[in-house]
């Protein structure tokens, strides 16, 4: 074999062995320790750019109907029922009763209570004459001081008496006057948890009332819906499960404002509105003046625990910012409050 064929050969099989060494990876750069590292490869971020966008038009959030003026009533004596005049639902005047109780045992303690009075009175008098007879006697000096002691201690044990005994009769008037249940106030019966019969015993709740026109629909709102919630301002209230929809004003806005989840409380009027009862869910509808605003994908938003933040791809480079988001604007956007500028680019996974 000419030498020109044995070069041509040789450097075949040197070209060989270099592809099949590049094909292991032979050419991949080693870090210590010994193993074998791929190049390097550069993480590529998902991103979009904070955009402005008009944001206008309603604004619903959901809250219930509260009474400022209730009243849960509970049995201050036991008993059984013996008359029922109410429902739930029934309207009452304020001294309207309720239901009675039996009372036949609180009203023979009441006689007894009254006869020991009466006999105590007695007793007072007959002590009163003695105690004065025996004072003129004892300043005539026609008796000794012992005796006149004697007459002032019988005074002031009947007098003592006479005072239990009153005050034992108050006690069992007080007790029979609770076998009658009265309304505290004008109202509506909005629960009633005894039956006709029922063995009431001391604190059981039997009824609860409150008044109609204290109704207020209380909700909660973000703090950047602040400027258009002002007492006075025009709401609209949904209340679904009786197919209510009507207009009305709000009555006051809570002046705290709850730190940990940025919102303030407002409340309603819906006194004057039929067919609403303290405890139903209902929603509030009020209405936002347009003005353009930052957002963002809600995805790109971090929180933790009060902290919001956002990271920034700028030259390159990845930065954490601290952002403050507002509400959220639907299609999987939020609104950006602060710290963060239309067009620059926020990672979103």
């Amino acid at each position: 074999m000419s030498s020109h064929k044995l070069i041509v050969a040789a450097a075949s099989a040197i070209g060989l062995v270099l592809v099949l060494i590049w094909m292991q990876g032979g050419f991949h750069r080693k870090v210590p320790g010994g193993t074998i590292a791929p190049p390097p490869q550069k993480i590529e971020h998902k991103t979009a750019k904070a955009e402005i966008v008009t944001s206008a038009g309603d604004v619903s959030v959901s809250g219930s109907v509260v009474s400022r003026e209730t009243a849960r009533i509970a049995a201050r004596v036991s008993g059984n029922v013996t008359d029922l005049n109410v429902d739930a639902g029934s309207k009452v005047k304020k001294g309207d009763v309720l239901l009675k109780l039996e009372a036949r045992e609180l009203g023979e303690r009441e006689a007894q209570a009254q006869a020991a009075l009466e006999s105590a009175k007695a007793d007072l008098a007959k002590a009163s004459n003695d105690f004065e007879r025996y004072k003129s006697l004892f300043e005539k000096e026609s008796i000794a001081k012992k005796e006149y002691d004697e007459a002032v201690a019988r005074h002031e044990m009947a007098q003592a008496a006479e005072q239990r005994a009153r005050a034992a009769v108050d006690e069992a008037r007080a007790l029979l006057s609770y076998t009658v249940v009265t309304a505290p106030f004008d109202g509506i019966v909005a629960e009633r948890n005894i039956n006709l019969g029922d063995l009431a015993v001391v604190g059981k709740q039997l009824f609860s009332l409150y008044a109609p026109e204290t109704l207020d629909l209380v909700f909660s709102a973000g703090e950047q819906f602040a400027p258009f919630l002002q007492v006075g301002s025009e709401v609209t209230v949904f209340v679904p499960s009786i197919k209510f929809r009507e207009s009305t004003r709000i009555r006051e806005v809570v002046p705290q404002r709850d730190e940990k989840s940025r919102t303030i409380t407002v409340k309603a009027n819906v006194s004057d509105l039929d067919g609403l009862v303290p405890g139903l869910y209902g929603t509030v509808t009020f209405n936002t003046t347009t003005n353009e605003v930052i957002v963002i994908p809600e995805k790109a938003l971090n929180v933790v625990g009060q902290l919001e933040s956002v990271k920034v791809l700028e030259d390159g480079a990845l930065k954490v910012r601290h952002v403050k988001a507002g509400r959220k604007l639907g299609e999987g956007k939020i609104e950006i409050l602060s710290g963060l500028n239309a067009g620059e680019e926020v990672v979103v996974e």
